[in-house]
């Protein structure tokens, strides 16, 4: 497990926030970012920083989000941000 730090920038007023999740890897991390904070925030592609697991307090806790939910989470992660398959 890795915490992954990602770039958001808020809808209405373009101001620029940062999220951290603890997963397995980076696209479930930023999957989970997105369901969760997605229709406030623009959630920048790529994450800005890679930590050991909970090294900065605040993040999501994805750790049991297993790699076989992958394709499920960007199926809901891309029906909040609008993305069409």
């Amino acid at each position: 497990m890795k915490q992954f730090e990602f770039e958001m920038i808020n809808k209405q007023t373009k101001r620029v926030e940062h999220a951290r999740a603890t997963a397995i890897n980076e696209v479930i991390a930023r999957a989970q970012i997105v369901i969760f904070y997605g229709r406030q925030f623009d959630v920048l592609q790529l994450c800005s920083d890679v930590n050991p697991a909970h090294y900065v307090l605040g993040e999501l806790d994805c750790k049991s989000s297993p790699v076989t939910d992958t394709a499920w989470l960007i199926s809901e992660a891309n029906k909040i941000e609008g993305v069409s398959i």
